[in-house]
């Protein structure tokens, strides 16, 4: 049986990485090899490759019917909104400012956020993206440690310039959150990504920009610290919400049980496309998560994110009409896509 009327995967890469090569380059032969610190290294100047057929297979597989393509390292703006134009049913996109990233790492431009924002309203006034991300833009030499650690104040500086462009746009924005423990996120990229508590000034300043927390707290790892956070600003906010498809059954009821929170603050996104293995650890809680285990080395395989994380969904005790909300009825109200029936998801969405 399907798990709901809707099912959106909000957080989907389309693309990969043909990182081989290059990782041979640096010593690594075989996968235990090649390091996630590397993988991390180059991503940002490899080229990706349309990744589509193995996606399509999957969102076949689990009856997922639409995602939400975003971009990542390396990874363009372009192919996703092709794919949006072969499968208007199947995708929409989100965009980040790609450009303005590579040609700051070709050193061709000194990357500021002004010319990240720039980019950003340049593409999201063509109609074809519907929102901001993964996580906020940032300057890219922050990726291998050689720019300078923000303060507060500095960043924050930046990221309401982001907000700026999102309200003037009428599109969500997403905050990255948590870590694979594989590929290093460091304060000199996303300071914002250790510290969910800074979003309370966002939200507050911008109450008509939706926010979401990219992973809400958990990319990797078993470790609730983050979650904690985002589910407190999420819990204070309207405007903030949890993406959930990294949590194991028992963090969603953490964010269920908080009556400023519940099914209508969260959206599932998986992360599908990611080079992030589940990990099995028979006897602990949980007994699988996401993580990068850097002894075991990069992995090469299509992780089956979905599987893991609707198997999550399904164990969960609460109504169909709380499912349908997580599962897509707050994704298609947030990013306004359409759906040909009214009422079919509660809130009269």
């Amino acid at each position: 049986m399907k798990l709901a009327r809707f099912i959106i995967d909000t957080h989907v890469h389309p693309q990969r990485h043909a990182a081989g090569p290059e990782l041979k380059k640096l010593g690594g032969e075989t996968p235990k090899e090649m390091k996630y610190r590397d993988l991390s290294k180059v991503m940002p100047g490899l080229k990706a490759y349309d990744n589509s057929k193995r996606l399509l297979y999957d969102m076949k597989c689990y009856d997922v019917d639409m995602c939400v393509l975003c971009p990542a390292f390396g990874m363009s703006n372009e192919i996703n909104a092709e794919l949006v134009e072969r499968h208007p049913d199947k995708f929409v996109a989100i965009c980040n400012a790609k450009k303005t990233q590579e040609r700051a790492i070709a050193g061709e431009i000194e990357w500021t956020m002004e010319a990240a924002c720039q980019e950003l309203d340049e593409l999201l006034s063509t109609g074809k993206f519907v929102g901001i991300g993964e996580g906020m833009p940032s300057n890219p030499a922050g990726l291998t440690g050689r720019s300078k650690t923000y303060n507060q104040s500095e960043r924050m500086a930046e990221l309401r310039l982001v907000m700026e462009v999102a309200r003037k746009h009428s599109v969500p924005v997403r905050v990255h959150t948590g870590s694979t423990w594989g590929y290093p996120i460091t304060y000199t990229f996303w300071p914002e990504n250790w510290h969910p508590y800074w979003m309370n000034d966002l939200a507050t300043e911008y109450p008509e920009v939706p926010i979401i927390f990219d992973h809400g707290g958990m990319q990797g790892g078993n470790m609730e610290n983050l979650v904690n956070e985002c589910i407190q600003v999420a819990g204070n906010h309207d405007n903030v919400y949890l993406e959930t498809g990294l949590y194991w059954t028992d963090l969603y009821y953490k964010a269920l049980v908080n009556p400023n929170v519940g099914p209508e603050k969260m959206i599932w996104g998986t992360d599908w496309g990611a080079s992030i293995p589940t990990y099995t650890h028979i006897g602990a809680h949980p007994q699988s998560y996401g993580m990068q285990v850097r002894k075991w080395g990069v992995v090469t395989h299509q992780v089956d994110v979905m599987g893991w994380s609707l198997k999550q969904v399904a164990a969960l005790q609460i109504s169909q009409d709380d499912i349908n909300l997580i599962l897509g009825g707050n994704a298609l109200r947030l990013y306004k896509i359409p759906f040909p029936l009214t009422r079919m998801f509660r809130s009269g969405e």
